[in-house]
Formats: C-alpha cells, structure tokens, sequence
C-alpha cells in the first residue's frame, strides 16, 4: 500500500500508528470487499468505515485497485509462506500435504473475507499490478502439485495427473469460504483433519 505525507489532521498519526491505521484500512476494504464486491465498494465507503475524510483516505492508499492487488497480494502470500515452510520439512509427501491442508484451513478460516477476495474479485486488478499475485498463485499451485507428485513417484499414490489434482483440493479448500462459520460445529483444525483425510484417501496407492 502506498503511504503518503499526512494530512493536519492525523499528524499525530506517526510511526506505529500509521502502519496501524493502514492495517485498519486493509481490513475494512477486505470487509467491504467481502460483503459488496469490489465494484460496488467506493473510496468514499472506505473512508467512513475508518472514520476519515476522503481526502485524508489517499494519504495512505493511492487507489482502490492498489488495495485490492494489497490484498491479494497479502494473502496469497501467506498461503505461499505456509506452504514452502512445509514443504521443506521432515515426512512423507502424505504427511506434508495433510500439514499443508491443515495450514491453508486454519488461514482461511482466521479471515474468511481475504480468500474471498483472492478467489473472487482478485481477477479485476489490473494487469499492470496483477504480476505478483499471479506469479505466486502460480507458485502454490505448483508446490502443491509438486508434492503429489512427488508421493507418485514414491509409491504413495496413486499415478494421477498432479496438476489437476492440485487444482481440484485448492479449489475445495477455497471454497469454505461460502460455508465456513466461526461458530460452527466443527473447528478449523477439525475441518482440516478431514480435508486430509478425504482427499489423502482418494489419492493413496491400493494394493494389488
């Protein structure tokens, strides 16, 4: 997000304070965002919701698209900094997939409304300013697909294509963002566990 001088009236605003203010601003535009879409989402709407003027608003975001593509941008790559993590680690692919299963639930489900912007309204940032977010969608998607892979060729799995596989658990686990309700039934790490075990179970190598 892009930070400029500010106005008279949040000078007192400095330091700290002004990362804190443009982390308020991302949230209310992820809010807004969430529950309007981002064509129906106005500067002036977001301005009210953090209780500024319009005026001072672009004192800390240029543009609206420049929030979007900081959203976006922001919550693909968390989802990237999970996966590497664990991709990394010590296990079988199995293994690894089901931690990095159970991490990009927990994410989602701690801030629902980023996914839904990632996955919904991501596709109106303009080109010019979409390279990173595709680039590291891009990326998951591959160390995702890597790692079933990977359990093939180990004798984990089943032979499938990994690409689609990938793209099909991405496409589930994304998708709770529609039902996903903080006061549920079922916590974030039980969704998970039988995320794992479902998709894991569709995938696993059968004996003969």
């Amino acid at each position: 997000m892009d930070v400029g001088e500010e106005s008279s009236t949040d000078q007192s605003v400095e330091g700290g304070g002004a990362v804190a203010r443009a982390a308020e601003i991302l949230g209310a535009a992820a809010d807004l965002f969430h529950t309007r879409g981002y064509h129906a989402t106005t500067m002036d709407d977001i301005a009210h919701a953090v209780g500024l003027k319009k005026g001072s608003l672009y004192h800390y975001v240029t543009a609206k698209d420049v929030l979007l593509r900081t959203l976006a941008e922001e919550t693909i790559a968390g989802y990237l900094g999970d996966g590497e993590r664990i991709a990394a680690e010590q296990g079988s692919a199995a293994e690894r997939l089901a931690r990095i299963i159970a991490a990009h639930v927990r994410r989602l489900c701690a801030a629902p409304e980023h996914v839904t912007v990632l996955v919904r309204e991501s596709h109106y940032v303009p080109d010019e300013l979409a390279a990173e977010v595709r680039g590291m969608t891009r990326r998951y998607n591959h160390l995702v697909a890597d790692l079933i892979a990977e359990g093939i060729a180990r004798g984990e799995f089943q032979p499938t294509d990994p690409a689609v596989a990938a793209l099909m658990l991405l496409g589930a686990l994304n998708w709770a963002h529609r039902w996903y309700q903080p006061d549920g039934r079922l916590s974030p790490d039980e969704i998970g566990r039988q995320f794992a075990q479902t998709f894991l179970e569709g995938l696993r190598r059968r004996g003969e």
